[in-house]
């Protein structure tokens, strides 16, 4: 019996906090809709930046994109051999007819982006957006490959296009960085990081990372002449893009393979270079966000096998703030999920 009403984390405009809504209600299905019972739900860091007004949003919705859910009701028009009940799915958080709102990206209207998220007991959503796990893949890790997994892995081998041989540096070992390291390592790359945490630069150290730097040392690192081919920084503020450009502008330039900085972060800073440097030195620079089907589809895939594990703890949805809270205080070693209640 599927009921009306659920528990639900929304996000209402003007809040720092999510509010807890016990009894949301469960809107009916559209003909090509799908109601998922949501399994697990990652939290993520983009969501500390819009509840503290980096991105605002007028609408009240329930928050949450990075999820995994098993259906359990079809609308009238899916397919039953393509959407099959009771297997877990990964959910993208766009499907290939969603548009940005006001000139936005699309991800402003994804789902936990303006569309009801995966902080709740159930989803709705559509075919497109979901991507069957394979067999050994805990809900815990299907969840945050839906974002942190596909976001990473997009960065590390589309943007970066890390391959054997190279020296990356990885700034931010956090829920998408452990993921980083970990794929760096699969292509063939010898890995170096840097993080202000020391349980995270433990963390890199035990994924694979040759060293673990915090920001001082890299600084004296950097001065020293040590230098990589590719950056890719998770934090992206000031003090982290100049550290890349130290640790790239030493390469020679040898086109059409040039030292690569790759952005993923995003903060509120405005970062600031000389473009007589950015031209004198090679470095390109590449900004980089979400990913294809194809990219969460290959990090299941390497979850499944074992190559790449996801570093996870969970909690139950109604500690959502507070898992926000510890975000926010940058004491979360990886990646926190969020468990229903009703898929206990």
């Amino acid at each position: 019996m599927i009921p009306t009403t659920m528990l639900a984390a929304v996000y209402v405009p003007g809040n720092e906090r999510l509010v807890l809504d016990r009894n949301y209600p469960i809107r009916g299905l559209g003909d090509d809709e799908i109601l998922l019972k949501v399994s697990a739900a990652g939290v993520c860091h983009s969501d500390v930046a819009l509840l503290t007004g980096v991105t605002l949003d007028a609408r009240k919705y329930v928050m949450g994109h990075e999820g995994c859910g098993v259906p359990v009701k079809l609308g009238a028009k899916v397919d039953p051999r393509a959407v099959q009940m009771g297997t877990l799915y990964s959910i993208l958080i766009i499907d290939s007819c969603v548009h940005g709102t006001n000139g936005g990206p699309a991800e402003s209207n994804g789902i936990g982006f303006g569309k009801d998220g995966v902080y709740a007991e159930y989803i709705i959503t559509t075919a497109d957006t979901l991507v069957p796990v394979p067999t050994g893949v805990s809900p815990e890790a299907a969840a945050i490959a839906s974002d942190a997994g596909v976001t990473a892995y997009h960065a590390v081998q589309n943007a970066a296009k890390v391959k054997s041989g190279d020296k990356v540096l990885i700034f931010g070992i956090g829920g998408l960085g452990h993921l980083a390291v970990q794929y760096a390592k699969h292509f063939g790359a010898t890995v170096y990081v840097c993080d202000f945490k020391p349980a995270a630069r433990k963390l890199a150290l035990d994924l694979g990372a040759i060293e673990a730097f915090n920001l001082i040392e890299l600084t004296n690192k950097t001065a020293g002449g040590f230098t990589v081919d590719t950056t890719i920084d998770f934090i992206a503020n000031n003090q982290t893009f100049n550290l890349a450009m130290a640790a790239l502008r030493g390469n020679a330039v040898n086109f059409p393979s040039s030292p690569s900085l790759v952005l993923v972060g995003a903060s509120a800073e405005n970062l600031t270079f000389n473009t007589l440097d950015i031209i004198a030195s090679g470095v390109q620079i590449h900004g980089s966000s979400y990913g294809p089907r194809s990219a969460l589809v290959a990090a299941l895939d390497l979850f499944a096998k074992g190559t790449v594990k996801a570093h996870v703890h969970s909690e139950p949805l109604e500690n959502v703030n507070k898992v926000i809270d510890e975000l926010r205080a940058f004491e979360i070693t990886g990646r926190k999920v969020v468990m229903p209640h009703s898929s206990a």
